[in-house]
């Protein structure tokens, strides 16, 4: 499948540069009502649902990215007002959740899952692929991950962050398969800039974004391969 992943240019630049994206945890998701998609008028439901939030922020992460780029609300909001850049990838379809958008919450049977034992591996994935329907514009995509399966460094505030590595090459083992780079409209990364951040065995294909003369709409131009200048041993790999 095909995907995107709207980012600041630095970011994109570090994540050329370090071969990874980061994995974003549960709790610090942008919209307030994650994992809170469940009717929890109810007290106990509550505190049930918010220790299972809890339990899972511990133990997964996701990485958001969209199912197309053309919407340009996308790149006003996650990709620096259009001065960021969309990242393409190619991720296997059996680890792409789309997300259901819902105009109200759902009811959840706190009771059966308690009888299992706790909340399971299906209460996490619908939890991870529903969010409010205002936010259907973005047509999200997530791809879940394990956190004890990812490199951890500890951020200057002490705080342990996990990253998902990538790979430019088609034959690599990663999931995340970055295919191209799309520069926003107002991006002033240069594709000097891009080459920079690459090995010289790379060859990444790059697009300019425009706004169509016809829609609302972004569109990017035809493709041109950016060349990698960087020597393998100059490369900051992940311990």
């Amino acid at each position: 499948m095909i995907i995107y992943h709207f980012t600041p240019s630095e970011f994109a630049l570090r994540a050329l540069r370090d071969r990874r994206l980061k994995i974003a945890r549960i709790n610090e998701l942008i919209d307030p009502f994650e994992f809170c998609v469940a009717d929890f008028s109810d007290a106990d439901t509550r505190i049930k649902l918010e220790t299972f939030k809890n339990q899972t922020n511990e133990r997964y992460g996701v990485i958001c990215f969209c199912e197309n780029y053309h919407d340009p609300v996308l790149w006003s909001h996650y990709a620096d007002g259009h001065r960021g850049v969309a990242l393409v990838f190619d991720i296997p379809d059996d680890m792409a959740i789309r997300i259901g958008y819902q105009p109200e919450r759902f009811k959840l049977d706190v009771d059966e899952a308690i009888q299992r034992g706790s909340f399971d591996e299906s209460d996490l994935k619908t939890f991870i692929a529903t969010k409010f329907s205002s936010w259907g514009y973005e047509r999200e995509i997530r791809m879940m991950c394990h956190l004890s399966d990812h490199f951890c460094q500890i951020d200057a505030k002490g705080k342990k962050v996990y990253f998902e590595s990538l790979s430019l090459e088609s034959y690599g083992v990663d999931a995340l398969k970055l295919v191209g780079l799309i520069r926003g409209v107002g991006c002033d990364l240069k594709p000097a800039d891009i080459a920079s951040e690459l090995l010289a065995v790379d060859s990444l294909p790059v697009q300019d974004a425009r706004l169509d003369s016809s829609s609302f709409q972004i569109v990017a131009g035809e493709c041109y391969p950016v060349s990698g200048v960087r020597s393998f041993s100059a490369c900051c790999f992940r311990v």
